[in-house]
C-alpha cells in the first residue's frame, strides 16, 4: 500500500484476547476473540445475544476490566507514518492506551451527572479539570479557554438550546415557589447562577439530550479511541439513530477508531457501521470484518439470510442458544463452535505489517499527567468545591425536607422528655436530660451519615470516571466535598439546637449545644464520605457505614445503670469508645449540662 508523504494511519489492535473468571473450582471463559483491529475513522459495532461478552470486550479494550477477571493477550495502538524521504518505508509506533492520559473515551450504558448542574457548567468544569492535568506553559495558558471549549462541544452536539437548563430528573417537576418565600430564587443567588437556569427549563434533559451530553463529556480529553457500551440503551428508535450518527460523525471528523456494543440494532444503524464483531455466548468471536461483507461471508459457508430480514437480527439469531430445549441447545452450540473456528481461521491482520516497517515504542504522557504542582492542586480543589456547593445549594427539595425534619425532630424530642423544664425538679430530670442530649447527638450523627452515603452513591459514577482520568486525587475530592457540606449541615444542626433549647429547660449554653451538634454533623458526614471512598460499591458502603455508626453509638452512650469500678475494664470496648465521636460529644454536653448545678430543698425531696 502506497502512502503519501507524512500520511499517518492509526488503528487500535488486539491480539489473542481472552478473559477468564475463576470462581472456586470453576473456570468460565467470558471472551475469546482472537485478534483484530479497527482503523482510524472507522465505526465498528459489537453485536451478539445477551451474555455474549460485549461489555466485557469493551472493558478489556478500555482497560476497565473488573477485579476478579483474568485478562490475557495484548492491546495496543499503532500509528503508521510514511517516511518523508522514502515512500516505500513506513515508521510504525506502538504504545499502550491509558485513560489517565486521556487516550480512551469510554461511554457507559448509564448517564451519570451532577443533576443540579447545567450542561454548560458540566462541560466547563470537565474541561477545566482536564486542562489542570498539564504542567507545561502552553497547556497552562490554554486552560482559560475552557468556557469556549465547552461552548464548541455544546454547539457540535446540538445542546446549545438546553445549555443553561438544569440536567435534573425528568420525574421531578418544577415544584412550587410562586407564593410566599421564593426558595428557588434564593438558591440561584447563593449558587452563583444569576438567573440563567430559570430559562428554558422543564424538568431536566431528555434521554437523547443526556446521551449527547455524555458523548460531549467523553470528548473533553481529545481521545485516540472512542468506546461506547450500548449507547442506544433506553432510547427510542429515532433517538438511538441520532446517537449512532453522532458517534459515526465524530469518528470521521476526529479520525479515531470507534467501537460500540449494540443490542438488536435496527437496519439503518446496521448500515452506519463500517466493521462488525459478532460474539456468541462464551465470548466466542464468530465474525470480524467489514459490515458490507458479512452476509456474503456467511452465505459462503452455508448460512443464507432470508429475504426482507434485518442482517443484525439474523446474525444474532445465528449465534443464539435455545436454553429451553436441550437438543436444540446442543445443535446451536455445535454451530457456534464451527462458526468460531471458521472465523479464527479466516482472520488476518493488516497486510502491510512487514519487513519494511520500522517499529518504535512511543512514550506515553503519564509523567506529564502526574506532574502536578501545588498551584494546580489548589485550583482543582477550588473547582471541585464550587461544583459541590452548587450541587448542594440548588437541591432545594432536599433542603426543605431537612429543614422541616430538623424542626419537627426537635419538637418531638421536647414533647417526649417533658421533665426537662425549668419548673420541674432537677433530681427527677437527670436521666431525661442525659437521654435528651444523647438522642440529639445520635440523631445528628445518623442523619449526616446517611445523607453522605446516599450522596456518594449518586455521585459515584461521576467521581470514578474523573478519577480514572486522573482529573484529581481522592484527597482533593474528599476535602472539597466535606467543606462544601459544612454550611448546610451546620445550618440544620443550628436550627435543631435552637428549637430544642427554646422548648426545653436544658442548662447547656446555646453556643455549646450548637457547636457540638454542628461538629457531629461534619464528623459524621466526613465519615460517610471516607467509607464511601474506600468501599467498592454503594451496597458495600451502606453495609459498612451503618454497623460502624451503631458500634460508635453503643460504646458512646452513658450507661444509665452506672459503671462497676470493681470490674476490670474491657480494653476492646475502651479502644472503640476512644474512637467514637458520639462518646466525646455526649460527654461534653453532659458536662456542660450538669456543671455548676445546685440542688435546692425541693430537689432533695425535703
Amino acid at each position: 500500500m502506497a502512502f503519501a508523504s507524512n500520511e499517518v494511519r492509526r488503528s487500535v489492535v488486539w491480539s489473542m484476547l481472552v478473559s477468564i473468571l475463576y470462581r472456586f473450582d470453576l473456570k468460565c471463559i467470558l471472551i475469546s476473540t482472537g485478534s483484530g483491529f479497527v482503523e482510524n475513522g472507522k465505526l465498528c459495532g459489537i453485536i451478539g445475544p445477551s451474555g455474549a461478552g460485549k461489555s466485557t470486550l469493551l472493558s478489556a479494550l478500555g482497560g476497565t476490566t473488573p477485579h476478579g477477571l483474568h485478562l490475557s493477550g495484548s492491546i495496543w495502538m499503532e500509528e503508521e507514518e510514511a517516511d518523508t524521504s522514502n515512500n516505500s518505508t513506513m515508521s510504525l509506533q506502538r504504545y499502550h492506551l491509558s485513560q489517565q492520559d486521556g487516550d480512551i473515551a469510554m461511554l457507559s450504558q448509564h448517564d451519570t451527572f451532577f443533576n443540579m448542574l447545567t450542561p454548560r457548567e458540566t462541560l466547563e468544569f470537565a474541561a477545566y479539570l482536564e486542562s489542570q492535568k498539564q504542567t507545561n506553559d502552553d497547556n497552562r495558558n490554554s486552560r482559560y479557554n475552557h468556557k469556549e471549549e465547552a461552548r464548541r462541544k455544546l454547539a457540535s452536539l446540538g445542546l446549545l438550546g438546553v445549555a443553561d437548563r438544569q440536567i435534573g430528573d425528568r420525574n421531578i417537576g418544577e415544584g412550587s415557589s410562586s407564593h410566599g418565600f421564593n426558595l428557588r430564587k434564593l438558591v440561584n443567588r447563593l449558587s452563583g447562577n444569576k438567573g440563567k437556569m430559570s430559562r428554558n427549563r422543564s424538568g431536566g434533559l431528555s434521554g437523547g439530550e443526556r446521551r449527547r451530553l455524555s458523548v460531549a463529556l467523553e470528548l473533553v480529553t481529545n481521545p485516540k479511541v472512542f468506546l461506547a457500551d450500548e449507547p442506544t440503551t433506553g432510547l427510542d428508535s429515532s433517538q438511538a439513530g441520532k446517537v449512532v450518527d453522532i458517534i459515526e460523525k465524530l469518528a470521521k471528523e476526529r479520525n479515531v477508531p470507534s467501537i460500540m456494543s449494540l443490542h438488536q440494532p435496527k437496519s439503518s444503524i446496521w448500515k452506519t457501521l463500517d466493521q462488525v464483531i459478532l460474539l456468541a455466548p462464551g465470548g466466542k468471536m464468530c465474525y470480524f470484518g467489514k459490515r458490507k461483507d458479512a452476509i456474503s461471508y456467511f452465505s459462503s459457508i452455508g448460512y443464507n439470510m432470508p429475504a426482507n430480514t434485518n442482517p443484525a437480527e439474523y446474525l444474532i439469531d445465528l449465534v443464539s442458544i435455545d436454553s429451553e430445549d436441550s437438543t436444540q441447545a446442543s445443535l446451536d452450540q455445535a454451530r457456534i463452535d464451527l462458526l468460531h473456528h471458521q472465523c479464527i481461521k479466516s482472520l488476518s491482520m493488516p497486510a502491510d505489517i512487514n519487513n519494511n516497517i520500522i517499529v518504535q515504542h512511543k512514550q506515553s504522557n503519564k509523567g506529564l499527567v502526574k506532574g502536578r504542582s501545588f498551584a494546580n492542586s489548589i485550583r482543582r480543589f477550588g473547582v471541585i468545591l464550587r461544583r459541590s456547593w452548587r450541587q448542594n445549594i440548588r437541591n432545594f427539595h432536599i433542603i426543605s425536607i431537612r429543614l422541616f425534619a430538623s424542626v419537627t425532630q426537635a419538637v418531638l424530642f421536647a414533647s417526649i422528655f417533658t421533665s426537662v423544664r425549668d419548673d420541674k425538679s432537677l433530681t427527677k430530670s437527670i436521666a431525661d436530660r442525659v437521654a435528651l442530649l444523647t438522642y440529639g447527638v445520635i440523631n445528628m450523627s445518623i442523619l449526616a451519615l446517611m445523607k453522605s452515603l446516599d450522596l456518594f452513591a449518586k455521585e459515584r459514577g461521576v467521581v470514578l470516571r474523573e478519577y480514572m482520568r486522573s482529573s484529581y486525587s481522592s484527597i482533593e475530592y474528599l476535602f472539597a466535598k466535606v467543606l462544601a457540606e459544612i454550611p448546610l449541615d451546620t445550618s440544620f444542626a443550628l436550627v435543631f439546637a435552637w428549637v430544642l433549647k427554646s422548648l426545653t429547660g436544658l442548662r447547656t449554653p446555646l453556643s455549646a449545644l450548637i457547636k457540638t451538634y454542628c461538629l457531629m454533623t461534619v464528623t459524621s458526614a466526613s465519615l460517610g464520605f471516607a467509607i464511601g471512598s474506600f468501599t467498592s460499591s454503594v451496597e458495600a458502603a451502606m453495609s459498612t457505614g451503618l454497623p460502624i455508626m451503631v458500634i460508635f453509638m453503643v460504646v458512646g452512650i452513658i450507661n444509665p445503670s452506672g459503671v462497676d469500678l470493681d470490674e476490670p475494664p474491657n480494653r476492646i470496648m475502651d479502644c472503640l469508645s476512644f474512637f467514637s465521636p458520639i462518646k466525646w460529644a455526649v460527654e461534653s454536653l453532659v458536662t456542660a449540662e450538669f456543671s455548676g448545678m445546685v440542688f435546692n430543698e425541693k430537689d432533695r425531696g425535703l
